[in-house]
């Protein structure tokens, strides 16, 4: 991962308004268990772009809500999430979001093989047909700006008009993410 291009701001340094939204991200799923040690170093300062958003806390409190519905708030499979998170961590070089979702992929059910393929931009063949047509509109929008109409009328029979829309907005969250990140 590459160094940070922001000093990270300690604990102690924050006002009220970053504070809330500090223990906010740490309070949120994300900040539990085995996860948490991936968005919080050793000195109390926050990984990813949760750092950054406390430079600007009123709308990074409502981006980490943002990120939590996407994760929380959905029909679709949380395997299909990852895998759409992982076409734009890709797509950006966005190491850190591919780390983190990386891992998260496999806990998913995500393969290392599979993973390998998006990482080397291949199609990676799922036999799970909603983690395929994630990857496919993930895909599109992330490298042709639109997703073809053949792309997305396999798309809604895998996930359904609802989980489309979804993966179009997971793309567009983690392109904002992998742009913080960057």
């Amino acid at each position: 991962m590459t160094e940070p291009r922001l000093a990270p701001m300690t604990p102690d340094r924050l006002d009220t308004e970053q504070r809330r939204l500090y223990d906010a991200v740490l309070e949120s799923p994300r900040g539990q268990g085995a996860t948490r040690r991936m968005i919080l170093r050793d000195d109390g300062t926050l990984t990813g772009p949760f750092d950054a958003w406390l430079r600007t806390p009123g709308v990074g409190i409502h981006l980490e809500r943002a990120g939590m519905a996407l994760r929380t708030d959905t029909v679709l499979p949380a395997a299909a999430r990852e895998v759409a998170v992982l076409v734009v961590a890709k797509a950006w070089s966005a190491d850190f979001e591919w780390w983190v979702h990386g891992m998260v992929a496999r806990q998913h059910g995500v393969s290392d093989a599979e993973i390998d393929a998006i990482g080397h931009r291949r199609d990676p063949g799922f036999a799970d047909a909603a983690c395929q047509a994630a990857h496919d509109v993930a895909v599109e929008l992330v490298h042709e700006r639109g997703v073809r109409s053949e792309t997305l009328a396999t798309a809604r029979e895998a996930l359904g008009e609802r989980a489309v829309v979804e993966v179009v907005t997971q793309v567009g969250f983690y392109q904002l993410v992998s742009g913080i990140l960057e």
